[in-house]
């Protein structure tokens, strides 16, 4: 993989850039900790607890309690974030009084993490995570009926800290399924969700409005950064992959979720009671729509149960897309997109600054490893019958080396999850691991 001196400059140039931008946004996240700027809204549940007369008053002014609302009742319980895996949320419970009828109004609110090291944070607004969600839900959720997300109450963001304060409808007739073995995942919800995903992929399709400049891209510079930090532990052909798969990637196509996993979904417990939604919009960005389709199906769904559904999800995400008003975008382009995102898949959780476990410490940690675990076994045995031919044919290297990155890459995700282990203090291996959650037999160890 040749580089020009001017290529070798530019990156050289993106660092000499990049690094006070980590120092300076490490220093905000250590002053934050010790001093707790002042914000427009509450930092977290239990300072929301104690401005409670704050957000009754936000939700009257959006509509979400009537103005005549005769308040009863506010109850905030705080979930688990050991549980909900970092962030700071809790549930709200607002009783009140209207034109003589009782009734209860039900939300759900999301700050930004209050554990993990400075460090940690610094990593998560250096992403941009908060940034991007609350953009998002700003601009585009309630006023886009395409976008399968939750009503939005309220939602602020702090560009100087990166603290959120979300406050969205609770979607208490919706059930969860659980990133790792899933039970009873019918057809329906999947099918849901592969039209959900071509609703929001359609809808923004082209788009070059100006309100676009809220949902910002992944630049082919920091691509190139994560190639420069791999570089010297990677082959020069991984790191060709890595680079030219997330370039495809990321190319303007329209709005991706990003994160489009199953436990990010929520889908109606019965006919008639709640509707499908995705949720955790902190990776929105602009890509190619199928990336979000390969992310969804290769990780979230059981190796067996991809195996006999994955080309049916496939006709009928197309489908979907195509009647939608989507045009000029040919099947076996949409084909070859797909399975450059599979690969781009596999390099995202090959990066340590992407995949998360920077984030993760303690109990936390060992939650990791075990849905990260499940991910690399799922990604693993989808590379088996890969189509090594036709990577070669599209990334300029042979078959057998085309083979050997993606089995460099997956060795790269055994290795950093072997380490994490071991700085939390588990006397457990990966191997351990998959073998404890392989109760559905689905992985081979």
């Amino acid at each position: 993989m040749e580089r020009s001196i001017l290529f070798r400059i530019k990156i050289a140039l993106s660092w000499v850039l990049y690094m006070p931008v980590v120092g300076m946004t490490y220093v905000i996240v250590w002053l934050d900790r010790a001093f707790q700027f002042s914000l427009a809204f509450p930092r977290d549940v239990e300072q929301l607890q104690e401005q409670q007369s704050w957000l009754l008053d936000k939700l009257s002014t959006t509509g979400a309690l009537p103005a005549d609302a005769d308040i009863e009742s506010c109850e905030i319980t705080p979930l688990d974030q050991s549980i909900i895996f970092r962030s700071n949320a809790g549930v709200i419970e607002v009783t009140y009084l209207t034109m003589g009828e009782k009734k209860t109004l039900k939300c759900f609110a999301k700050f930004a993490p209050t554990m993990g090291t400075i460090w940690n944070k610094t990593i998560f607004n250096l992403q941009l995570n908060h940034i991007k969600e609350g953009w998002f839900n700003t601009n585009y959720v309630n006023q886009d009926p395409q976008v399968p997300a939750p009503h939005v109450y309220y939602s602020e963001v702090s560009a100087i800290t990166g603290h959120l304060c979300l406050i969205t409808e609770h979607m208490g007739d919706d059930i969860e399924y659980h990133d790792y073995p899933y039970v009873n995942f019918t057809q329906e919800h999947l099918d849901m969700a592969l039209e959900g995903l071509a609703s929001l992929h359609a809808h923004y399709w082209g788009d070059t409005s100006a309100r676009m400049s809220k949902v910002l891209p992944i630049e082919d510079t920091t691509v190139y950064l994560f190639d420069s930090m791999v570089a010297g532990r990677w082959s020069r052909p991984a790191r060709k992959v890595m680079v030219q798969s997330w370039t495809l990637m990321n190319k303007p196509q329209t709005v991706l979720h990003g994160d489009s996993r199953i436990g990010n979904m929520m889908f109606p417990s019965a006919a008639g009671r709640g509707r499908y939604v995705l949720i955790d919009w902190q990776a929105v960005r602009k890509g190619v729509a199928a990336f979000d389709v390969a992310y969804f199906l290769v990780l979230s769904l059981m190796t067996t149960h991809r195996h006999e559904l994955e080309r049916p999800a496939i006709d009928t995400y197309y489908r979907s897309l195509i009647a939608k008003g989507v045009k000029n975008y040919s099947r076996e382009q949409f084909e070859d997109d797909y399975r450059h995102g599979c690969i781009c898949t596999l390099v995202l959780l090959s990066l340590p600054m992407l995949s998360g476990e920077v984030s993760a410490e303690g109990e936390a940690a060992l939650l990791f490893v075990f849905g990260m675990g499940i991910w690399r076994e799922r990604l693993r045995q989808y590379f088996e019958d890969f189509d090594y031919v036709w990577m070669a044919d599209r990334y300029g290297i042979s078959a057998q080396e085309s083979r050997d990155a993606i089995a460099e890459m997956i060795a790269v995700i055994d290795k950093r999850l072997n380490g994490v282990l071991i700085a939390a203090g588990s006397k457990e291996t990966l191997t351990d691991v998959l073998r404890r959650s392989n109760v559905a037999g689905e992985f081979k160890v």
